[in-house]
């Protein structure tokens, strides 16, 4: 039996004759190695940034980051975690279907402390968002309505039906007499169909007519929208609008108007730069959100979790309610400015975190 003391041990083993102090060596060895080893392995304290918060890894999914509206988003992600001090590791999928498995997987093997999925298709990375949550990765989709599903830890953002139906007034006031409306679409997101099946519903209280929905390739959505309009306009000649579903579909479809030579009213989604050029020369009349807000709200609710505690909201709070409003020639900003500038929409989160955290 060794004294308590290292000290006292030594001296204990020193006065050992040689064969028994090699093994009493030994054995101090042994006994310190445990020692230290449970020091290592012991929970080491969560680092901290200057301000004292967590510091965090968030990785930022998107299914195409050449849209415009997905880069508002990514940018006000951005701004947000650069905030409160956190790292983001962000990827693009190009709008290929396998790439949006890939990348997410990436995240996921990185074991980022969290992700928000920007304008996410749910059904493509069904299998990730499984793994995720078995990895206890909280997963936030923001920026566009995903398919419902339990394997997303929260949602932000915008209600593309509610939008429809502001959209679908205004058609009516522009266009009293109704008419045939082609629906141009892309396949795979919720917000979509959404859009669409709004339309079909809706359309009748405005003597509209939807034609059948035409999907155009999601690794084309330009060139696929361009064509799709340029096919419908050629098959009818008496079509009232034309209904664009994504954000950039807007400007996809000005150029089928050139090439026809026809001049038919375009309503779509997303006051987005591109759109918004041709929204200032009457050409189209848009609905827009400030969904890019929900990188800040996403941030928010996981700065709330991971310092207080708080469960992260499934839905967005109702203090942070997004906003709607029609945009055409006549409300457009100035080419240079947003309907939404991020500016507006990221003070009261900045606000609320230099009072409550000290950033």
């Amino acid at each position: 039996m060794f004294p308590n003391s290292s000290t006292s041990q030594m001296e204990y083993v020193m006065k050992l004759g040689p064969q028994r102090r090699i093994g009493a060596i030994a054995s101090v060895i042994v006994a310190a190695a445990l020692v230290l080893s449970g020091c290592s392995t012991a929970s080491a304290p969560e680092a901290t940034s200057a301000s004292g918060l967590p510091v965090k890894t968030i990785g930022v999914w998107q299914s195409q980051a050449s849209g415009d509206g997905e880069k508002q988003t990514l940018s006000a992600i951005q701004a947000a975690a650069d905030a409160v001090g956190w790292k983001t590791v962000v990827t693009d999928s190009n709008g290929d279907p396998k790439a949006m498995a890939s990348t997410m997987q990436s995240l996921i093997t990185q074991k980022v402390d969290a992700i928000l999925t920007v304008y996410v298709a749910t059904g493509l990375i069904a299998p990730q968002l499984k793994a995720a949550k078995a990895a206890g990765i909280p997963v936030i989709s923001v920026g566009y309505q995903g398919t419902p599903t339990d394997d997303l830890t929260a949602e932000y953002a915008p209600d593309q039906a509610e939008q429809t139906t502001m959209l679908l007034k205004r058609m009516g006031e522009d266009l009293p007499n109704g008419g045939t409306v082609a629906p141009l679409a892309v396949a795979g997101y919720y917000g979509i169909d959404q859009e669409v099946d709004t339309l079909k519903s809706e359309a009748g209280t405005y003597k509209f007519t939807p034609l059948e929905r035409v999907d155009v390739p999601v690794t084309d959505i330009f060139g696929g929208t361009t064509s799709a309009a340029v096919d419908v306009l050629n098959a009818n000649p008496d079509l009232a609008a034309l209904f664009t579903t994504l954000d950039i579909g807007a400007q996809s479809a000005v150029p089928a108007l050139t090439q026809t030579g026809r001049d038919v009213p375009i309503y779509s989604f997303g006051a987005i730069p591109g759109s918004l050029a041709f929204v200032r020369t009457g050409e189209v009349t848009l609905v827009t959100s400030d969904g890019a807000k929900s990188g800040f709200i996403a941030v928010d609710a996981l700065l709330d979790y991971w310092v207080n505690g708080t469960a992260i909201p499934k839905t967005t709070p109702t203090e942070d309610a997004f906003e709607y409003t029609i945009v055409d020639k006549t409300t457009a900003p100035a080419d240079g400015t947003e309907v939404y500038p991020e500016a507006d929409f990221a003070k009261p989160f900045l606000d609320k975190w230099k009072t409550e955290y000290k950033i």
